[in-house]
């Protein structure tokens, strides 16, 4: 089942992907964030977040690969 991930100030919530729902919602304040598949509304945020985190472990583990390279090479080109 999908989700859409809507936010108000600091709140997540989860609804059932459902478009007359999701506009009554955005009509009151909320803001759309994501449409995650999960299977209840608890499952849809805790994707949310881990897909989130993923997001930001990608560059940094590129990162922490890439600087000893770009050292060595600057090390033995001087």
């Amino acid at each position: 089942m999908d989700f859409y991930i809507l936010k108000k100030q600091q709140e997540l919530i989860a609804i059932p992907a459902n478009e007359n729902s999701c506009k009554q919602y955005l009509d009151s304040g909320y803001f759309y964030i994501d449409k995650v598949a999960a299977c209840n509304e608890t499952n849809a945020l805790k994707r949310l977040q881990s897909k989130q985190t993923k997001t930001l472990k990608k560059p940094l583990l590129i990162a922490l690969i890439a600087l000893p390279v770009i050292f060595g090479i600057w090390y033995s080109l001087s």
